[in-house]
Protein backbone atom coordinates (compact mmCIF):
# COMPACT_ATOMS: atom_id res chain seq x y z
CA UNK A 1 0.00 0.00 0.00
CA UNK A 2 1.45 3.33 -0.52
CA UNK A 3 1.21 5.22 2.75
CA UNK A 4 1.89 8.57 1.46
CA UNK A 5 -1.22 8.65 -0.85
CA UNK A 6 -3.05 6.90 2.13
CA UNK A 7 -2.34 9.74 4.39
CA UNK A 8 -2.80 12.82 1.81
CA UNK A 9 -6.42 10.75 0.99
CA UNK A 10 -6.92 11.38 5.29
CA UNK A 11 -5.51 14.80 4.95
CA UNK A 12 -8.30 15.34 2.35
CA UNK A 13 -11.31 14.14 4.50
CA UNK A 14 -9.90 16.22 7.63
CA UNK A 15 -8.90 19.42 6.53
CA UNK A 16 -10.81 19.76 2.97
CA UNK A 17 -14.00 17.97 3.65
CA UNK A 18 -14.26 15.59 1.03
CA UNK A 19 -15.39 12.84 3.31
CA UNK A 20 -17.15 10.75 0.52
CA UNK A 21 -14.92 10.79 -2.78
CA UNK A 22 -11.85 10.74 -0.23
CA UNK A 23 -13.29 7.54 1.74
CA UNK A 24 -13.86 5.59 -1.11
CA UNK A 25 -10.24 6.00 -2.17
CA UNK A 26 -9.32 4.65 1.36
CA UNK A 27 -11.52 1.78 1.99
CA UNK A 28 -10.59 0.59 -1.65
CA UNK A 29 -6.66 0.67 -0.76
CA UNK A 30 -7.44 -0.44 2.91
CA UNK A 31 -9.19 -3.19 1.52
CA UNK A 32 -6.42 -4.03 -0.74
CA UNK A 33 -4.22 -4.13 2.20
CA UNK A 34 -5.80 -5.70 4.85
CA UNK A 35 -7.46 -8.39 2.66
CA UNK A 36 -4.59 -10.85 3.32
CA UNK A 37 -4.49 -11.39 6.89
CA UNK A 38 -8.04 -10.46 7.40
CA UNK A 39 -8.96 -13.41 4.72
CA UNK A 40 -6.53 -15.51 6.50
CA UNK A 41 -7.50 -15.52 9.45
CA UNK A 42 -11.59 -15.90 8.08
CA UNK A 43 -10.34 -19.01 6.63
CA UNK A 44 -8.31 -19.95 10.04
CA UNK A 45 -11.74 -19.67 11.92
CA UNK A 46 -13.40 -21.91 9.23
CA UNK A 47 -10.85 -24.46 9.59
CA UNK A 48 -11.06 -24.56 13.28
CA UNK A 49 -14.68 -24.58 12.91
CA UNK A 50 -14.96 -27.45 11.38
CA UNK A 51 -11.88 -28.88 13.28
CA UNK A 52 -13.47 -28.85 16.68
CA UNK A 53 -16.84 -29.81 14.84
CA UNK A 54 -15.62 -33.32 13.64
CA UNK A 55 -13.25 -34.41 16.38
CA UNK A 56 -15.76 -33.21 19.32
CA UNK A 57 -18.45 -35.02 17.72
CA UNK A 58 -16.16 -38.33 17.04
CA UNK A 59 -15.52 -38.41 20.91
CA UNK A 60 -19.10 -37.90 21.77
CA UNK A 61 -20.51 -40.43 19.35
CA UNK A 62 -18.30 -42.82 20.61
CA UNK A 63 -18.98 -42.57 24.03
CA UNK A 64 -22.75 -42.38 23.09
CA UNK A 65 -22.47 -45.67 21.76
CA UNK A 66 -19.66 -47.45 23.16
CA UNK A 67 -19.31 -48.70 27.37
CA UNK A 68 -23.27 -49.35 27.31
CA UNK A 69 -23.83 -45.93 27.83
CA UNK A 70 -21.56 -45.43 31.06
CA UNK A 71 -19.78 -42.63 29.92
CA UNK A 72 -22.39 -40.53 28.31
CA UNK A 73 -21.59 -37.69 30.41
CA UNK A 74 -18.18 -37.50 28.53
CA UNK A 75 -20.06 -37.49 25.50
CA UNK A 76 -22.36 -34.63 26.71
CA UNK A 77 -18.96 -32.54 27.82
CA UNK A 78 -17.84 -32.62 24.38
CA UNK A 79 -21.30 -31.81 22.66
CA UNK A 80 -21.27 -29.15 25.41
CA UNK A 81 -17.77 -27.38 24.15
CA UNK A 82 -18.56 -28.34 20.82
CA UNK A 83 -21.42 -25.48 21.24
CA UNK A 84 -19.36 -23.20 22.85
CA UNK A 85 -16.46 -23.26 20.46
CA UNK A 86 -19.01 -22.84 17.16
CA UNK A 87 -20.45 -20.15 18.96
CA UNK A 88 -17.45 -18.47 19.66
CA UNK A 89 -15.98 -18.95 16.20
CA UNK A 90 -19.17 -17.72 14.58
CA UNK A 91 -18.79 -14.61 16.47
CA UNK A 92 -15.44 -13.95 15.18
CA UNK A 93 -16.42 -14.62 11.94
CA UNK A 94 -18.61 -11.80 11.83
CA UNK A 95 -15.90 -9.83 13.78
CA UNK A 96 -13.80 -10.40 10.80
CA UNK A 97 -16.29 -9.98 8.41
CA UNK A 98 -17.18 -6.78 9.41
CA UNK A 99 -13.91 -5.59 8.74
CA UNK A 100 -13.61 -5.80 5.24
CA UNK A 101 -17.38 -3.95 5.44
CA UNK A 102 -16.92 -1.13 2.81
CA UNK A 103 -19.89 0.70 3.75
CA UNK A 104 -18.05 1.47 7.17
CA UNK A 105 -15.62 4.51 8.78
CA UNK A 106 -12.84 2.95 8.14
CA UNK A 107 -10.01 4.07 10.26
CA UNK A 108 -12.11 4.61 13.47
CA UNK A 109 -14.26 1.90 13.17
CA UNK A 110 -11.25 -0.81 11.86
CA UNK A 111 -9.19 0.49 15.59
CA UNK A 112 -12.09 -0.23 17.48
CA UNK A 113 -12.54 -4.18 15.34
CA UNK A 114 -8.60 -4.91 15.91
CA UNK A 115 -8.99 -4.09 19.54
CA UNK A 116 -12.20 -6.29 19.59
CA UNK A 117 -10.34 -8.89 18.11
CA UNK A 118 -7.33 -8.77 20.67
CA UNK A 119 -10.08 -9.13 23.32
CA UNK A 120 -10.90 -12.17 21.70
CA UNK A 121 -7.40 -13.63 21.15
CA UNK A 122 -6.66 -13.32 24.90
CA UNK A 123 -10.31 -15.25 25.77
CA UNK A 124 -9.00 -17.29 23.22
CA UNK A 125 -5.64 -18.17 25.19
CA UNK A 126 -7.20 -17.99 28.60
CA UNK A 127 -10.42 -20.66 27.62
CA UNK A 128 -7.97 -22.68 25.83
CA UNK A 129 -5.61 -23.05 28.75
CA UNK A 130 -7.94 -23.64 31.53
CA UNK A 131 -10.34 -26.14 29.46
CA UNK A 132 -7.70 -28.68 29.56
CA UNK A 133 -7.02 -29.10 33.38
CA UNK A 134 -10.72 -28.77 33.55
CA UNK A 135 -11.20 -32.04 31.29
CA UNK A 136 -8.34 -34.24 32.93
CA UNK A 137 -9.95 -33.20 36.61
CA UNK A 138 -13.45 -34.29 34.85
CA UNK A 139 -12.30 -37.18 33.47
CA UNK A 140 -10.19 -38.26 36.71
CA UNK A 141 -13.21 -37.95 38.86
CA UNK A 142 -15.92 -39.51 36.71
CA UNK A 143 -13.47 -42.75 36.28
CA UNK A 144 -13.02 -42.58 40.11
CA UNK A 145 -16.87 -42.39 40.38
CA UNK A 146 -17.32 -45.55 37.98
CA UNK A 147 -14.20 -47.38 39.27
CA UNK A 148 -13.98 -46.55 42.70
CA UNK A 149 -10.76 -49.61 43.16
CA UNK A 150 -7.88 -50.83 41.75
CA UNK A 151 -5.37 -48.27 40.45
CA UNK A 152 -7.51 -45.29 41.20
CA UNK A 153 -6.45 -46.15 45.67
CA UNK A 154 -3.33 -44.82 44.65
CA UNK A 155 -3.90 -41.49 42.89
CA UNK A 156 -7.36 -40.41 44.78
CA UNK A 157 -6.45 -39.71 48.34
CA UNK A 158 -9.59 -40.05 50.07
CA UNK A 159 -9.84 -43.79 49.30
CA UNK A 160 -6.47 -44.75 50.71
CA UNK A 161 -6.22 -43.29 54.16
CA UNK A 162 -2.68 -44.03 54.71
CA UNK A 163 -0.45 -40.87 55.24
CA UNK A 164 1.92 -41.67 52.97
CA UNK A 165 -0.97 -42.54 50.03
CA UNK A 166 -2.67 -39.33 50.57
CA UNK A 167 0.74 -37.12 49.96
CA UNK A 168 1.56 -39.61 47.00
CA UNK A 169 -1.86 -38.80 45.56
CA UNK A 170 -2.01 -34.90 45.91
CA UNK A 171 1.43 -35.13 44.41
CA UNK A 172 0.27 -36.84 41.56
CA UNK A 173 -2.52 -34.12 40.94
CA UNK A 174 -0.55 -30.77 41.54
CA UNK A 175 2.52 -32.02 39.35
CA UNK A 176 0.19 -33.47 36.34
CA UNK A 177 -2.63 -30.32 36.47
CA UNK A 178 0.07 -27.99 36.43
CA UNK A 179 2.39 -29.73 33.55
CA UNK A 180 -0.67 -30.12 31.72
CA UNK A 181 -1.24 -26.59 32.36
CA UNK A 182 2.03 -25.17 31.27
CA UNK A 183 2.02 -27.26 28.34
CA UNK A 184 -1.63 -26.05 27.14
CA UNK A 185 -0.46 -22.26 27.57
CA UNK A 186 2.22 -22.74 25.59
CA UNK A 187 0.83 -24.97 23.22
CA UNK A 188 -1.64 -22.47 22.52
CA UNK A 189 0.26 -19.11 22.37
CA UNK A 190 2.22 -20.74 19.82
CA UNK A 191 -1.20 -22.24 18.39
CA UNK A 192 -3.14 -18.56 18.63
CA UNK A 193 0.27 -16.58 17.27
CA UNK A 194 0.42 -18.62 14.24
CA UNK A 195 -3.27 -18.73 13.53
CA UNK A 196 -4.11 -14.86 14.63
CA UNK A 197 -1.34 -12.88 16.43
CA UNK A 198 0.55 -12.36 12.92
CA UNK A 199 -1.91 -10.78 11.49
CA UNK A 200 -3.18 -8.80 13.99
CA UNK A 201 0.19 -7.49 13.76
CA UNK A 202 0.16 -6.51 10.34
CA UNK A 203 -3.57 -5.00 10.73
CA UNK A 204 -1.38 -2.52 14.19
CA UNK A 205 0.87 -1.40 11.56
CA UNK A 206 -1.15 -0.29 8.67
CA UNK A 207 -2.99 1.94 11.84
CA UNK A 208 0.04 2.67 13.09
CA UNK A 209 1.29 4.11 9.56
CA UNK A 210 -1.94 5.84 8.48
CA UNK A 211 -1.84 7.98 12.30
CA UNK A 212 1.69 8.96 10.93
CA UNK A 213 1.88 13.13 9.75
Amino acid sequence: MDLDVLKELWRDVEHKGSEQPANAEIIGMLKKSSQSPVAKMKRNVLIETVFIVVLFGVVAIYYFIAFNGRFNSIAWLYTGLAILFVLYYYRKWKLLEGMQCVACQVKSNLQRQVQSLERYIRFYLLAGTVVVPLIFLFLGFLFYYKFPTGAFYFIFPAVNKSTGAVIAGWMFWVISLSLVSMLSYYGNRYFINRLYGRHIRQLRQILNQMEEE
